[in-house]
């Protein structure tokens, strides 16, 4: 597909190829440029680690959003509820909520990097005869429990 379009803001003329080659040029390029950060990320204690989430949340929402820092704030002070409320009330499609969605997605993906992390547990394939085996293997009042937990 070789359609150009004028860039509005620019006025340059880039075709929908170049286009998709230079965001997925700049993904290489960034994900190389974050591994310092993820290294250093992985290190850290659990607090620590929360600031790091914080901090990336917050400017990444200042750069998405065009928001101050104390808008960005405000905005990650808001349980997911409160952002996605936001949106009726203002009977508009409203970014606060899918920008903090996708803050959190990239820092995941450059910061975290769950493919790096070790399983801690191992999958195991159970048959529905074993889940009810178990399941029979209860008290009553753990039965009564369980039926109670997943009603």
């Amino acid at each position: 597909m070789a359609t150009t379009y004028i860039n509005a803001s620019k006025g340059t003329a880039i075709t929908y190829d170049q286009f998709a080659f230079g965001l997925g040029q700049q993904g290489r390029i960034a994900i190389e440029e974050s591994q310092v950060w993820h290294e250093q990320y992985i290190k850290e204690d659990k607090e620590a680690q929360k600031v790091w989430r914080y901090e990336w949340l917050q400017q990444y929402l200042m750069g998405n959003l065009k928001v101050s820092s104390k808008e960005a704030d405000r905005i990650l002070s808001q349980t997911r509820d409160e952002r996605v409320a936001g949106d009726r009330k203002l009977a508009k499609i409203d970014q606060r909520q899918p920008a903090v969605k996708r803050a959190s997605a990239q820092f995941l993906y450059h910061i975290i990097r769950p493919e790096d992390k070790p399983t801690s547990f191992k999958q195991v394939k159970v048959t529905v005869d074993k889940v009810v085996e178990l399941f029979e293997s209860l008290s009553k009042a753990e039965q009564a429990k369980f039926m109670r937990i997943i009603k």
